[in-house]
């Protein structure tokens, strides 16, 4: 970065030339590149093919998975399970979740809607799982409440991309206390 001078004010110009942060300004809508935030220029979320337009370095090497959203792939990382209070009707008390639907083959709850003996549910290999809201939509939370839909074998991965899908298809939705972040 190098800071531009004559104009009476502080500016930072990063190395690329497009306008940076000044050190003093705390937070703002701005994209980080090789360390030194920068103005965020409006951009496309999605590609024309779909995808989320994104460009990440992830570099705490932390997972990250292709989720559909609405029909669109958008990328999100795994920051684990979390324990979350439900009711009976396993709606979440004292927090805000976001819906995560993730397509089986098979899955067994127990009566607190948790996988039974810790028995992970039988996944369709090749299919994404499947958010109902993405950051700045009234519903969005970073706590996600899996819900199991149970498909048959002869299932196509990735046949249902949206919540929409996964609520219209006539299968099996075993809503869960299983959350994570």
């Amino acid at each position: 970065m190098a800071e531009r001078a004559g104009s009476g004010r502080e500016e930072t110009v990063m190395t690329n030339g497009t306008q940076g942060v000044p050190p003093g300004k705390q937070g703002g809508v701005w994209r980080i590149s090789e360390g030194n935030p920068g103005q965020q220029s409006q951009s496309e979320t999605y590609r024309p093919d779909g995808t989320e337009n994104l460009t990440y370095n992830n570099p705490y090497a932390a997972e990250v998975e292709r989720v559909w959203f609405d029909g669109r792939i958008v990328y999100a990382l795994d920051s684990g399970e979390v324990e979350l209070d439900f009711d009976e009707h396993r709606q979440a008390r004292g927090n805000k979740v976001a819906q995560e639907y993730q397509i089986v083959y098979a899955v067994e709850l127990d009566d607190q809607g948790k996988l039974k003996d810790g028995r992970e549910p039988e996944y369709v290999e090749g299919q994404y799982n499947i958010y109902d809201s993405v950051p700045g939509m009234e519903k969005y939370s970073p706590l996600w409440q899996f819900n199991y839909v149970v498909v048959p074998r002869d299932y196509e991965p990735n046949t249902l991309r949206s919540e929409a899908d996964c609520l219209q298809s006539g299968y099996q939705v075993e809503r869960s206390t299983v959350a994570e972040n």
